[in-house]
């Protein structure tokens, strides 16, 4: 054996630890004895990509990729290293060279599907990207589901189970946290399968929880047996196509009705999830033909959970500064260039204005090195442009305290950022779209009726942000009134919420004795349903209820 092959043993190895470091010297030995070593350059530039260090990444994966231009990894690792770095169309390239390298690798048909819907505002091709993805990894482990033996009493109390790696500081808590908080013991029994790393958060909403399983080290097959075992009669997924997933689970039927519900805002593609938690407002009558799974109308489809020890500062800054300060608080992910541009256009149509940008890197020099030369090749004023690592979550939540206005991003908006901005007292400038993951923070300013503050284009974009920063009076008008907006809200109603997702799933249980959709929103007669199962025979043979031919 080459002393270089047993270099990379030995990398691999140490990567398998979590030994990045000595990994690193592992694959540099590797390429001292053989300095063209594809295999090696991959391995390097795949560890900077998990350090976040893109601009390492991209250029040592684009050497592997010369070396060896068949390595679907590195195309892989390349697209994402580009994606972060603003360089979509060249990551676009380099995802799909990769799936077609490596079509049998879910991995990277999800990276496929996923850089084009956040790269691209096309849902017929977030679709069929998606349904593509379900029908060759997910769909066919249906055939291993077996009949269920759950009680088919209507009116019992259901148990319910919640599948994620995100109970942690993380989105995804700040909605789910008051639902665990409020759930009604008498008509559920709540079960959590969390395949996350555990934090201070965790251990807060696992006080709410009766039935807490920790099943990062469980594989599918263990996971799907454990679920089985307790008799879960909905399941619903808080992932999606995020870390930490378990959706191959799903595509085995491990409960009668599966659900997805705020992880993931695009469809997963897959037929074995039978329901997607929405609202009228994020899905409109119409949007149904951008899901493979049905969706399920609720009057609001989220709670909200303000981070605690978040003080507000009443006077905006630009009181005290003399100039207004704009910030993007959403993931560097949704930084697309045509973006940048346009907030360009506003430093430049407000000489004295500047822009605080955040990125994922952790520490500042990483931070203004990925973003620095891409500011200057698009034209912006880098002298007034601060950009930040990521910061603890308390100190994120203190960034209303040194800006005026957040300013949305698109196509893929923010999420449970637009509302720590709103808490934070930052109007939002935000985009309009018709697809859910396009329209989020559109529809939360609608919602809170701040509906003024949505753009239908880049030039009313413009206009709304200058309007704002022009009118020091109303930014402070809005700083005084936004929480308790947000307190009257139905997002921060949480026994109404948990109360009517209960309902919800309910009413899944009940389409799922009857043995067809026949309720798809809670706006309907529960005592009626429930009369309807109970005439109801024994279930169809078929796990999943009937669906309607999928249209492009």
């Amino acid at each position: 054996m080459s002393s270089s092959i047993q270099s990379i043993r030995q990398g691999r190895a140490a990567e398998a630890r979590g030994d990045s470091a000595g990994a690193l010297l592992h694959y540099t030995e590797a390429l001292a004895a053989e300095p063209h070593n594809a295999k090696a350059w991959t391995r390097v530039g795949m560890i900077m990509v998990q350090l976040m260090k893109w601009q390492e990444a991209a250029e040592q994966l684009q050497l592997a990729r010369h070396l060896d231009a068949e390595d679907a990894e590195a195309a892989h690792g390349l697209a994402v290293a580009l994606f972060h770095t603003g360089q979509t169309a060249g990551a676009l390239e380099q995802i799909d060279d990769a799936a077609r390298l490596a079509p049998e690798d879910w991995r990277i048909a999800g990276s496929q599907a996923y850089m084009h819907a956040a790269t691209e505002a096309d849902p017929a091709r977030t679709l069929a990207l998606y349904r593509s993805w379900g029908e060759r990894f997910a769909d066919p482990l249906a055939a291993q589901a077996r009949p269920f033996e759950n009680d088919r009493s209507p009116g019992r109390r259901l148990r319910i189970g919640y599948v994620t790696a995100d109970f942690r500081e993380h989105s995804v808590a700040f909605f789910m946290e008051p639902v665990l908080a409020n759930h009604d013991p008498d008509a559920v029994e709540v079960f959590v399968y969390s395949s996350g790393r555990a934090d201070a958060i965790t251990e807060r909403m696992r006080a709410h929880v009766p039935n807490w399983h920790d099943v990062a080290a469980l594989g599918d097959d263990a996971l799907y047996e454990l679920i089985r075992s307790h008799r879960i009669d909905v399941l619903i997924d808080l992932s999606g196509h995020t870390v930490g997933q378990r959706l191959f689970v799903f595509a085995r039927r491990a409960a009668p009705v599966q659900v997805t519900w705020l992880g993931f805002m695009h469809t997963l593609g897959m037929r074995a999830i039978d329901y997607r938690i929405t609202d009228g407002g994020v899905d409109p009558p119409g949007n149904e033909r951008w899901y493979v799974e049905r969706l399920f109308r609720v009057s609001c489809m989220a709670s909200y959970s303000p981070p605690p020890d978040s003080p507000l500062r009443a006077e905006p800054p630009l009181l005290e500064n003399g100039f207004a300060t704009l910030i993007s608080l959403n993931n560097a992910k949704k930084l697309t260039d045509p973006m940048l541009s346009l907030w360009g256009r506003i430093l430049q149509a407000r000489p004295t204005a500047q822009l605080v940008l955040m990125v994922q890197e952790r520490n500042p020099q990483d931070a203004r090195a990925q973003i620095e030369p891409r500011l200057a090749r698009l034209g912006l004023p880098v002298e007034r442009v601060l950009v930040s690592p990521q910061l603890p979550l308390r100190e994120f939540m203190q960034l209303g305290h040194i800006a005026d206005v957040a300013l949305d991003t698109a196509p893929i908006s923010g999420g449970t950022t637009s509302l720590h901005a709103l808490w934070m007292g930052l109007p939002i400038v935000a985009m309009d779209a018709e697809e859910a993951a396009q329209a989020a923070t559109a529809r939360t300013l609608q919602g809170l009726g701040l509906g003024q503050w949505v753009a239908r284009d880049a030039d009313q974009y413009l206009a709304t942000a200058l309007a704002l920063i022009d009118d020091p009076a109303r930014l402070r008008e809005h700083r005084a009134g936004i929480r308790q907006r947000m307190l009257a809200s139905a997002p921060m109603d949480y026994r109404g919420r948990a109360a009517e997702l209960e309902r919800a799933l309910r009413l899944m249980w009940a389409n799922h004795l009857i043995g067809e959709p026949r309720y798809l929103h809670t706006d309907v007669d529960l005592d009626q349903a429930l009369r309807e199962c109970a005439a109801v025979g024994q279930p169809r043979a078929a796990p999943t209820l009937p669906r309607p031919a999928m249209t492009e």
